[in-house]
């Protein structure tokens, strides 16, 4: 029997230096108490003549990963996404890239799968109830094709090496 997956080895680092010539690969997840990606595959369903059931084809996926996380003023990612917020972004403004990581699936060299992607983000929301912590709702909508890889994570600085 294989060993269950625990929610922080699923990670996501954004980059909240986009533009710069180092990226600065930020944790995502401070003042988050759920964030799963969406998949979104778009699927075409054919009836063959031969058959009497339909056939679904994958054509494509629409990944993002929705989140809402609390104002912490002074957290990288919160900072980022809230100047985003500020200025309203749109266009290559609100682009950036994530590194999403499989901490769990260690290769024999103690690297982690990963991928890296283009990204944008997009704000749903700000703001809350009175007296307790603000949020800010946000996406992170992935954009076009994964570069496949690994990371190496040291003093919770991600390295990322893609596949040959």
């Amino acid at each position: 029997m294989g060993r269950f997956v625990k929610r922080t080895e699923i990670m996501a680092f954004l980059n909240t230096t986009p533009g710069e010539t180092t990226e600065t690969m930020a944790l995502v997840g401070n003042g988050m108490t759920s964030g799963s990606y969406s998949y979104e595959a778009s699927e075409t369903n054919e009836t063959y003549i031969v058959d009497d059931n339909a056939t679904t084809i994958i054509d494509s996926y629409a990944l993002s990963l929705d989140g809402e996380m609390k104002c912490i003023f002074g957290d990288a990612v919160y900072d980022y996404i809230n100047g985003l917020r500020r200025k309203m972004a749109t266009g290559t403004d609100a682009e950036t890239t994530v590194l999403l990581v499989d901490k769990y699936d260690v290769d024999s060299d103690g690297s982690f799968k990963a991928q890296k992607f283009n990204c944008s983000i997009s704000i749903s929301s700000y703001g809350g109830d009175g007296g307790a912590t603000p949020t800010i709702g946000f996406k992170i909508n992935v954009n076009g094709n994964p570069t496949n890889g690994t990371v190496k994570i040291t003093s919770g600085t991600p390295t990322f090496t893609a596949e040959v």
